[in-house]
C-alpha cells in the first residue's frame, strides 16, 4: 500500500512538473495569469485524460501510450539532436555544455552528439518505419530482392498508421458481437489519433503565433 501510495504521489509530481513549461509559455507570450495558465492546464489535461478512462477498453489508452510514449520519443529526440547540434551549431552548443561546468566534457561526446546520436535514431526511426515480418530482416531483404515486396510486420509504424492487423481481425471475424466490438476499437483508436492530432496542430499554431508576435515585437523596436 506504502510503496503504490509513492508511486501516485510520484506520478502527480512528475505531472505538475510537466504543466510548469506551459503555465510558463502562456504567461510569457500570451500575458496569462498564472492562476488562468493552470487552468488551462488542467483543462487540456481533463480533455486528454478522459478518454483514457471511458474508452480503455476500446484501445484509447494503448494508442496515447504508443504515439506519444513510444514514437514521439523518437522523433522528438531525433529533431531536437538535429536542431541543437546542426541548426543551433555543435559549437555554441558545446559552448553551453561546458561553459561554467565544474566537471570537464569529454571532448568525445562533442562528436557523439552531433554524428553518433542523430544517426542511431535515424536507424531505430527507419526501422520501426520498416520493421519486417517476424522482425526478419533477411528474409524481408531476400522478398525485396527477388521481386515479391517488403513484408511489413504489423508492429511497424506504417502498419499501426494504417491499422493493418485490426483490420485484418475485422475481415476474419465471423462472430456478430466480435466484429461490432472491433469496429468499434477502430472508430475509438481513429478518434483518438484526430484528438491527439488536433491537440498538436493547436500547439504549434499557438507557439507559431507566439514567434510571430515576437517578430512584430522585434521589428518595432528596430524602427527609429
Amino acid at each position: 500500500m506504502f510503496w503504490f501510495g509513492l508511486l501516485f504521489f510520484a506520478g502527480i509530481t512528475s505531472s505538475l512538473a510537466m504543466g510548469t513549461p506551459w503555465m510558463g509559455f502562456m504567461q510569457d507570450e500570451y500575458g496569462m495569469k498564472r492562476e488562468r495558465a493552470a487552468w488551462s492546464f488542467g483543462a487540456l489535461v481533463l480533455l486528454l485524460g478522459l478518454p483514457t478512462v471511458f474508452f480503455y477498453n476500446q484501445g484509447v489508452f494503448g494508442e496515447y501510450d504508443y504515439w506519444a510514449g513510444t514514437v514521439s520519443l523518437v522523433i522528438f529526440a531525433l529533431a531536437e539532436s538535429i536542431l541543437f547540434s546542426w541548426i543551433f551549431g555543435i559549437d555554441r552548443g558545446w559552448h553551453e555544455i561546458t561553459s561554467g561546468a565544474e566537471m570537464k566534457v569529454p571532448r568525445i561526446y562533442r562528436y557523439i552528439i552531433k554524428y553518433v546520436t542523430p544517426a542511431f535514431l535515424f536507424v531505430v526511426f527507419i526501422g520501426s518505419v520498416f520493421s519486417p515480418l517476424g522482425g526478419d530482416w533477411g528474409a524481408a531483404l531476400s522478398s525485396l530482392f527477388s521481386g515479391s515486396g517488403w513484408p511489413l510486420d504489423n508492429g511497424s509504424l506504417i502498419s499501426q498508421l494504417m491499422n493493418t492487423g485490426l483490420r485484418e481481425q475485422i475481415a476474419a471475424a465471423t462472430d456478430v458481437v466480435q466484429k461490432t466490438e472491433l469496429e468499434d476499437r477502430f472508430f475509438f483508436i481513429s478518434a483518438s489519433r484526430a484528438l491527439l492530432g488536433a491537440v498538436f496542430l493547436s500547439l504549434g499554431i499557438l507557439v507559431y503565433k507566439a514567434r510571430s508576435n515576437m517578430k512584430k515585437e522585434e521589428n518595432g523596436g528596430l524602427r527609429p
